[in-house]
């Protein structure tokens, strides 16, 4: 047997390279999500130290997170992403630390279950990792505190005592974090009525033992429940307590059906379902090359893993079978209540564990979820079945976080590639200009993922000494937004946490890239011009799109290196952006001299929208072979053919020649 120092440094390895084969794969091509696009731009403005103010609301802790991070990283995704990686791994080990303090003499079934946590499918905000920083350091110093308050127990003295405050100071912090972490609390209660179980027996002297050793640990849940309910004013409502239990005051029997009904559901998908739902959501939804990809990822967590714990037991000189029968059943009936505790504040805050976007709701649970499955994996006899679920585990594991990795780094792809477009269009948008946008794989279901970049280029300082304020702001693309481009409607204010915007319906930009090979297309509501692909709601709010809030003589804004990386290589829609902004300065020489050097790189596009500029500049230079040479492209889509009559014949000053082409070449297409 290995001394236990060497022991110890191979599982750090073990699961660092497993979880490294899990998170690291894509980590340099992941950039900001969701809420990233205020704070971080909030913090880029007015400096590190608005993270407070963004976190006063709800979870004011947070913020002692936020502002040195964003000293260390000033922005930068990847650092954030390496560290939410070392994280995850560390919440790993302290969970193994804290199981192994729980069962010291069943080290294969503690280090399997920390393995299985590590890579647990059920979370999938990996990839969102400045946003989820919080949340991962709260997991970790939750165990650790669960683990102090173990070692304690075994103290005497003042070692018992410093581990004591030590137990109290991180439950105190993780508690600072998220507030329905308050589950671990609970959790920590059982941990005491199990550790009490083993040396006493009967109700009262169970309880009074409870009583005695709990409750000098009860100043944790006491003084925060205390803070939070009588001293913190909370001013948002998903995360009042008051709120939510005003919805079961109001109406009982609807509320509890809810909850009941939430929490089977919610039950379910942390157990079970966590390793097979997202595995179809994402992983068999991914590209074949994608999905082989995945499968081989998947394949290596598994081998890894066997070997691994293979490996890990020789090391010990122990045998597979578990030395006492006591583990399982322990194991089982705390995984349950851990399960059953850690959903209780999420349900009761009227939330549920659901894939994939409020799966972290599931992360209070899953530990407890994970040690039910390892204790019924011990009650199967045969060791072939054991090991072969244990490998759908971990090919589960695998494949779904691969694919996971594989989306969010298309999505951030796409819209790198649509705000450097915009850069080459647009060199400065008007202050105050509405922003709507389309992304060409996934819906943007905020518009600070829209007005976030935007002014990350061309707004990136602060505006207003007494505030923080966007120059640009965005509004969504949908039925509402229509409506209100219908009636004219004026400034509409909106406070989004931190940063405050100002809608405005009648300044309008309209700017839409109507799929992955399709440029992104500025929308003149003068003379709109629309891809047989663009949404049937960007035709109807096409006309309200105002081309002048672009500024045309203003110096180019380049995107940030730091975050939307080096400038791409200049293919198609270079030249089509760069084109068609010569057009809007009504300089068709430079159309021209763009023409030819695309021309000369046999570069061409996949949507024929993208040749109107060129058309157009051909016409006016009365070049009638270029505009029925290009004509065969064009015409395929009489859609398109039909925008490009109208579009060409509305010049001025043509000539019959150049008239009769266009006649012959684009309207007279049947």
């Amino acid at each position: 047997m290995k001394s236990p120092k060497f022991t110890n440094l191979y599982l750090i390895m073990l699961f660092f390279v497993v979880g490294g084969l899990l998170y690291l794969p894509m980590i340099n091509q992941f950039g900001y999500y969701n809420d990233d696009w205020y704070s971080m731009y909030a913090a880029r403005v007015a400096g590190p130290g608005i993270f407070h103010d963004v976190y006063s609301i709800d979870r004011p802790g947070r913020a002692y997170i936020m502002e040195p991070l964003y000293v260390l990283f000033q922005g930068v995704p990847l650092y954030y992403n390496l560290l939410a990686f070392a994280l995850r791994v560390s919440g790993g080990l302290l969970l193994l630390w804290l199981l192994r303090s729980l069962w010291p003499k069943n080290n294969l079934p503690s280090t399997l279950a920390a393995m299985l946590f590590l890579v647990y499918p059920g979370f999938l905000s990996m990839p969102n990792a400045i946003d989820f920083q919080s949340h991962l350091v709260g997991i970790s110093l939750a165990f650790l505190s669960l683990a102090l308050m173990v070692k304690a127990f075994h103290q005497a003295g003042i070692r018992k005592w410093l581990l004591y405050a030590a137990s109290c100071m991180t439950g105190w912090a993780y508690l600072s974090q998220m507030e329905y972490y308050i589950g671990f609390e609970i959790v920590r209660i059982l941990i005491v009525v199990m550790l009490a179980l083993r040396t006493t027996r009967g109700f009262q002297s169970v309880f009074r033992f409870m009583l005695k050793t709990w409750g000098t640990y009860s100043v944790v849940p006491g003084l925060y429940l205390f803070w939070r309910i009588f001293l913190f004013d909370n001013q948002r409502a998903t995360t009042d307590l008051g709120v939510q239990l005003q919805k079961l005051l109001s109406q009982p029997i609807v509320t509890i059906y809810q909850w009941f009904i939430s929490f089977v559901q919610s039950f379910l998908n942390v157990l079970l379902l966590a390793w097979g739902v997202p595995l179809s959501q994402i992983g068999f939804t991914l590209s074949i090359s994608d999905a082989m990809r995945g499968a081989l990822v998947g394949l290596l967590a598994v081998l890894l893993t066997l070997f691994g714990l293979w490996f890990f037991l020789r090391l010990l000189d122990t045998k597979i079978e578990y030395e006492t029968t006591d583990w399982q059943n322990e194991a089982f009936w705390l995984g349950f209540s851990w399960l059953v505790v850690g959903l209780i504040a999420v349900i009761s805050a009227n939330r549920a564990v659901s894939f994939p976007e409020y799966s972290r709701y599931g992360m209070v649970s899953a530990p407890g979820a994970i040690l039910m499955l390892v204790s019924a994996l011990s009650y199967i006899s045969r060791r072939l079945v054991q090991v072969s679920l244990l490998a759908f585990l971990l090919f589960s594991a695998g494949m779904t976080h691969y694919g996971n990795g594989v989306n969010h780094a298309v999505f951030w792809a796409d819209v790198r590639s649509f705000w450097w477009q915009v850069s080459w269009r647009v060199p400065q948008m008007e202050q105050g200009t509405t922003i709507v946008a389309h992304y060409p794989r996934s819906g943007i279901k905020e518009s600070s993922s829209v007005w976030g970049p935007a002014n990350q280029i061309y707004y990136p300082v602060r505006i207003d000494p007494d505030k923080v304020q966007a120059g640009v702001y965005a509004a969504l693309l949908h039925h509402d937004t229509v409506l209100r481009a219908f009636n004219r409607e004026r400034q509409v204010y909106r406070k989004e946490i931190i940063v405050e915007t100002y809608r405005n319906y009648r300044r309008l930009l309209l700017m839409i890239q109507p799929s992955s090979r399709s440029c992104v297309h500025v929308i003149d509501g003068t003379q709109p011009e629309y891809s047989a692909n663009s949404p049937d709601i960007a035709i109807l709010l096409g006309p309200y799109s105002k081309i002048d809030n672009i500024l045309i003589d203003e110096q180019t804004h380049i995107p940030p290196e730091f975050l939307f990386g080096k400038e791409p290589e200049h293919g198609w829609c270079y030249y089509y952006q760069k084109a068609s902004l010569a057009r809007q300065q009504q300089d068709w020489e430079t159309v021209l001299e763009l023409a030819k050097t695309a021309n000369d790189m046999q570069l061409t596009p996949a949507d024929p929208i993208e040749w109107l500029p060129f058309l157009q500049a051909y016409a006016q230079a009365g070049n009638s072979e270029r505009l029925k040479e290009f004509a065969p492209s064009v015409a395929k889509d009489f859609f398109v053919a039909q925008q490009v009559c109208k579009s060409l014949k509305t010049l001025p000053s043509l000539t019959q020649e150049i008239d009769d082409a266009i006649e012959e070449s684009y309207c007279l297409i049947q």
